[in-house]
């Protein structure tokens, strides 16, 4: 009877595991793109370059690439606007089914810094794991300093309700990487990139 009981119980919990593993592979169906700054907010400009313009460019290149895999997206802006941050979690709170993906380039008064990095507020175990991928797969195809992922008390990671991250996709206060940032190509891949992390977290 306790041989049983302890085969029964054995096959209830490999049950859950994989039903927890069915639940977390269709856990969104949508995603959120945030191009950070905009409109009176550039964010960082070094070396001609302007942060608010590099991130919508970005945010349309990864938008492309995910609609192309079957995912729905919205992003937070179009145009050169500025958005108050709270108006653009709340994009991603009023739609089930949802993470959320801010996109921004770095910028320091160090000039030797640079390298990606990605963000999540302290204590999400789902955004700790979804930084884990996108940050895993930056640099898999370009050559950059891998700053790794971190908990972060960033406004708008905060009043996202859904599974949200943050991206830093190198500094362009760095000469060398501020060159790399604003050729399309980079930013091509750099996209690619950030699309394979979310779907490596949604296959779960």
């Amino acid at each position: 009877m306790r041989a049983f009981i302890a085969v029964l119980s054995i096959t209830l919990l490999a049950t859950a595991m994989i039903s927890s593993k069915a639940d977390a592979t269709e856990y969104f169906t949508h995603v959120v793109i945030d191009p950070g700054h905009g409109g009176i907010d550039p964010g960082s400009n070094a070396f001609g370059l302007v942060e608010k313009e590099l991130v919508l460019d970005l945010a349309v290149r990864l938008e492309k690439i995910l609609n192309s895999k079957g995912y729905t997206t919205e992003l937070t802006r179009r145009t050169d606007v500025y958005i108050e941050l709270a108006e653009r979690a709340e994009m991603a709170n009023k739609k089930p089914n949802t993470v959320f993906i801010s996109l921004h380039f770095n910028a320091h008064s160090d000039r030797s810094i640079s390298g990606t990095e990605t963000l999540y507020w302290p204590g999400s175990a789902t955004g700790r794991e979804l930084a884990s991928y996108i940050q895993s797969e930056l640099g898999r195809r370009l050559v950059t300093r891998n700053r790794g992922f971190k908990p972060e008390r960033l406004k708008v990671l905060e009043k996202t309700q859904a599974t949200a991250v943050l991206v830093e996709c190198g500094f362009i206060s760095n000469r060398w990487e501020s060159q790399r940032c604003g050729a399309e190509w980079f930013r091509q891949i750099v996209a690619e990139e950030i699309a394979q992390g979310i779907i490596r977290y949604r296959e779960g």
